[in-house]
């Protein structure tokens, strides 16, 4: 079953985030041990099997400080593909604050899918859930994810945790601590990407 039976959709109708379903555990599958999605995330294993995808979609859908997204997108044949993943974690409604993350096919790199998914399920996180505050976290030497969260969405940088995430192979990557609070969000977060995925579409 799914976790939840949240469905949003871009603005430009585009893009949609879905709830997980079987439906789409071989493609998490494929997209998680694929060799452009660990070369930043090097945690990920070298083989995630379809019964890996099942059992994580499983497991997650009974965590009630999340919430998983699966990303699908119009792509030339005018027909939604799965395009990958996103959806808020570490879920704390006293403080009202969220992490938020995303895993983008490698084939639908710099298509604007990112972006529009991205905003999308920050416009719930502000708007519908009326959080104050989401933060993301990437790799130190991910620089398209930085410059995505800093030139792009204009998060703040707050911290650098030096060897803070544990490699597949034992050693460790420093790791780059951003967020955007709700009223960033209004006063220029949301109109910036706007901006980019319109001229991207």
């Amino acid at each position: 079953m799914p976790s939840h039976t949240i469905s949003l959709l871009s603005p430009s109708g585009r893009v949609k985030l879905i709830p997980p379903t079987k439906n789409d555990d071989e493609a998490v599958s494929i997209i998680r041990s694929h060799p452009v999605t660990r070369f930043y995330l090097r945690f990920f294993p070298e083989i995630f099997t379809v019964e890996d995808a099942r059992e994580r979609r499983e497991t997650r859908a009974e965590d009630s400080k999340l919430i998983d997204f699966h990303i699908h997108a119009i792509m030339d044949d005018e027909r939604f593909h799965f395009s990958g993943t996103t959806g808020i974690f570490n879920i704390d409604l006293a403080n009202e604050t969220c992490e938020a993350g995303i895993l983008v096919s490698p084939d639908t790199h710099g298509k604007g899918i990112a972006t529009e998914a991205l905003y999308t399920l920050l416009q719930y996180v502000f708007e519908e859930r009326n959080f104050h505050r989401v933060t993301f976290e990437t790799a130190s030497d991910n620089i398209g994810m930085r410059k995505w969260l800093e030139d792009t969405a204009g998060a703040r940088l707050e911290a650098v945790r030096k060897e803070a995430w544990k490699e597949s192979e034992g050693k460790y990557c420093d790791v780059n601590g951003y967020s955007i609070l709700n009223w960033e969000w209004n006063s220029h977060v949301k109109l910036a990407l706007e901006k980019k995925f319109i001229r991207a579409s």
